[in-house]
């Protein structure tokens, strides 16, 4: 019987004798991540657009650019599945069953493509019921209504699976061992995965200003700062355990800090110029302008990014290993929870008193004990977040670092 490496050889050299099904994955990754950015400007702008405007029919500029992205990367996800079934049934080369995954018996298509496929599928069955429950219950700008809360889900989803699409195509191209061309240490293919990563990130805040303030008493906890906290804990790790290149988690914060930028000069634009295009009147009094707290939230993570490149630095030249022992970077998940989190609602409340923050009532004396009530509850549940975000980040980057699928 074959051993794991000749069979996992076997496959790369199948891999290797596989130009047009190389081309055909890594266009099809690239089409599928413009069309997320696209579909992701048009969910920050509904937001804005259902604040600023409401919500007077389904067919309203910002769900229009929302679903053409979304039915355009469906068609790509779509095509590549279709293809890679007629492929893998005739014995292409470089679509067999170390390249592919089966679904529903039949069908043989790269992992990514499939999981990105269910959750495009996913966001595309909740807008026919996000319109009625809008038909029914009118105007709702909350992320807490179900069928919102059905579509995030879908779009999660769909940036997993092009994070194993980005993820298996550089894992096939560097057990090759063929020389490729690098900026700033990192292949294109990895930088596609930067870029998704980021476009995650930029999802989270999408929906920062949504997400609830728990009360008790006089004391508030933003559920933000777990969110926030886990997100940055999950992504950062899990990009350095990837690329095992020193750095990524920082050059991260460029292309998401260049889309925060853009989000922020578009939305005042595409709110007024469509508005007034179709002689939509403004709902409320203020107008939408730019926000600079908004456009440089990314730099909250800053800190955490920097402790991130520096753990993997530490260990690459000790020649520790970055993969495997999953628990290994749950404290190190604990330690940058609480940076992102903390600074982002100081950030948004336009104060750095952390304590004026959580309890946001001005005026107000808090009692010492109730001030050691809100480190009791937050920091724990905090660590608790940050620590499950980076045992994701090494299982995830574990996975993707040998992924051919």
């Amino acid at each position: 019987m074959p051993s794991i490496q000749t069979r996992a050889d076997a496959g790369l050299t199948r891999h290797a004798t596989a130009p047009r099904e190389r081309r055909l994955r890594q266009t099809a990754a690239w089409g599928l991540l413009a069309l997320q950015g696209i579909a992701q400007l048009g969910a920050i702008w509904d937001r804005e657009w259902h604040h600023y405007i409401g919500r007077d029919s389904f067919f309203i500029p910002p769900h229009i650019l929302i679903y053409s992205g979304v039915l355009g990367a469906g068609i790509i996800a779509l095509a590549v599945v279709l293809t890679d079934t007629r492929r893998y049934h005739r014995g292409a080369p470089g679509v067999d069953d170390t390249s592919t995954t089966r679904v529903f018996g039949w069908f043989h298509a790269p992992l990514g493509y499939i999981i990105a496929g269910f959750g495009i599928l996913d966001m595309l069955a909740s807008a026919p019921l996000d319109n009625y429950w809008h038909e029914l219950y009118g105007i709702d700008v909350v992320l807490w209504a179900p069928f919102h809360l059905m579509g995030i889900a879908g779009g999660l989803i769909g940036m997993l699976g092009m994070m194993y699409i980005f993820a298996s195509e550089e894992t096939i191209c560097r057990e090759r061992g063929e020389p490729r061309q690098r900026f700033l240490q990192l292949t294109a293919l990895e930088w596609g995965m930067v870029a998704v990563v980021a476009t995650f990130l930029a999802y989270v805040f999408t929906g920062f200003l949504q997400l609830p303030i728990l009360s008790e008493g006089l004391l508030n906890l933003p559920t933000a700062t777990f969110a926030v906290a886990m997100a940055g804990a999950f992504a950062f790790p899990a990009l350095a355990r990837f690329t095992h290149v020193p750095g990524v988690a920082t050059l991260t914060l460029a292309p998401l800090l260049a889309y925060s930028i853009l989000e922020q000069f578009f939305l005042p634009w595409g709110v007024t110029t469509f508005s007034a295009a179709l002689g939509m009147s403004f709902r409320v009094a203020d107008r939408p302008a730019f926000s600079l707290t908004d456009a440089a939230l990314p730099l909250i993570y800053l800190l955490p990014a920097l402790i991130v490149d520096g753990w993997t630095r530490w260990r690459l030249r000790r020649g520790v290993a970055l993969n495997g022992r999953l628990w290994n970077d749950a404290p190190l998940g604990a330690l940058i929870a609480h940076l992102p989190g903390a600074a982002a609602s100081c950030l948004l409340l336009g104060s750095w008193n952390v304590v004026a923050v959580l309890f946001e009532q001005p005026g107000v004396t808090i009692p010492p004990e109730l001030k050691a009530q809100a480190a009791l509850i937050g920091i724990p549940i905090t660590l608790l977040f940050g620590a499950a975000g980076a045992v994701g980040a090494a299982l995830f980057g574990d996975i993707w670092r040998w992924s051919q699928r």
